[in-house]
């Protein structure tokens, strides 16, 4: 599988620990063979977890070497404890792989409030192995409510050499623009800066990552990381290469993105919003989030109801400025709005667009920018799964 250990010179592997009950693979390890550069983005939840807090120092100097994963216990809200257990894991992963510590990032996904059993992380990481085919087995160690891993392979050629990138997430519930219940590892055999994969990283991510949306909730342990291992030997370097490897690492994303969405809890069909004549390209993107972020909107999916006066609702309360008399709303091909005034539709033809994955097209008539975001129906499943998440 072309995974997070596909590109050259990564080694993974993961093990159950005995946090997750009943047992199951709950400890992952991905390690760069080598020194590398390295970037991450992180959740813009105000409340923290201690593996955010502490991988976001250590990647200050654009170098890490390895991560460390655990799912099953968030290890957030949990105080002085909380850091000093994600500082014992990096420790102790450094030493069982041959890492220096300052460059072992950690990561944790699970139920909020709850210390980390360390001796079982102790010796989960004790037993632990790693090799070029373990990128699987990392995968889906760091699944929470998912049903499948997710994992995604591009290769594509830069000045006559292969490059290649690979990643992992996981995500399924709290998911919403800028970061989620998320967790996502890339890797690429590129050589690169640690200053260009930091932006090539923040694009891609802002124009996936951040365009889905589940439920409108997000997370204190968001995060996506990515290493850079340089085995290639091709230098990424600011110009039409570095033009080449943003588009391949945004489809990388992308499709780990929508993977995400259709493994949303309780989700039955996903639908997409794009926004074109917005006066700029950050008024197109609020746009498309506020409609693929409401709850009506999400239900009226669900329910094939085409009730497109949600969607005008989201666009008059997302801050953008809209024209109510140049708004044009398509439902696919089916046109609901023209110059803001209803048109007729067979309503049976709404329903069954509806029932399939659809897609609402929307023209602000106002300028040039333009952006698309994708989200999922919100089903009763979703509400019994998140109602008895403890139990």
């Amino acid at each position: 599988m072309k995974g997070v250990a596909w590109p050259r010179g990564f080694l993974a592997g993961a093990c159950s620990c005995g946090i997750k009950d009943p047992p199951a693979l709950d400890l992952g390890v991905l390690l760069a063979e080598a020194p590398c550069a390295a970037a991450g983005v992180f959740t813009r939840n105000k409340i923290k977890a201690a593996p955010v807090i502490l991988s976001r120092r250590r990647l200050r100097r654009g170098r890490a070497r390895a991560v460390v994963v655990n799912s099953g216990c968030a290890n957030a809200c949990t105080g002085r404890r909380g850091l000093e257990d994600a500082r014992e894991m990096a420790r102790i992963a450094a030493e069982r792989f041959g890492a220096p510590e300052g460059e072992v990032l950690v990561a944790s996904t699970g139920l909020i409030g709850s210390f980390l059993p360390m001796e079982r992380i102790r010796e989960g990481i004790s037993k632990l192995e790693i090799s070029r085919e373990g990128g699987g087995e990392f995968a889906r160690a760091i699944l929470t409510t998912d049903s499948r891993p997710k994992e995604r392979g591009v290769s594509l050629e830069v000045g006559g050499e292969e490059v290649r990138i690979g990643g992992a997430a996981k995500g399924a519930g709290m998911i919403h623009p800028d970061l989620a219940t998320m967790l996502c590892f890339l890797t690429t055999d590129a050589r690169i800066k640690a200053e260009l994969l930091r932006e090539a990283l923040r694009e891609a991510v802002d124009k996936t990552f951040n365009m889905i949306s589940v439920d409108g909730d997000t997370s204190p342990n968001d995060m996506v990381l990515i290493f850079a291992s340089g085995i290639s030997g091709k230098e990424i370097e600011r110009g039409p290469e570095l033009e080449i490897f943003r588009r391949a690492l945004e489809e990388v994303c992308r499709e780990l993105a929508l993977e995400i969405l259709k493994d949303a809890e309780g989700a039955t069909r996903i639908f997409k919003v794009s926004v074109e004549g917005a006066r700029t390209e950050r008024e197109a993107r609020i746009a498309a989030r506020a409609v693929v972020s409401s709850s009506l909107v999400k239900a009226a999916v669900h329910g094939a109801d085409p009730n497109w006066g949600r969607v005008t609702a989201a666009l008059g309360r997302s801050g953008i400025k809209v024209d109510p008399g140049r708004l044009d709303i398509f439902l696919g091909d089916l046109c609901l709005l023209r110059g803001g005034e209803p048109q007729p539709f067979s309503r049976s033809e709404a329903e069954e667009i509806l029932r399939g994955d659809p897609s609402f097209r929307i023209f602000l008539n106002l300028g040039e920018g333009k952006a698309e975001a994708w989200g999922c129906d919100l089903s009763e499943e979703y509400v019994r799964l998140n109602s008895i998440y403890t139990t």
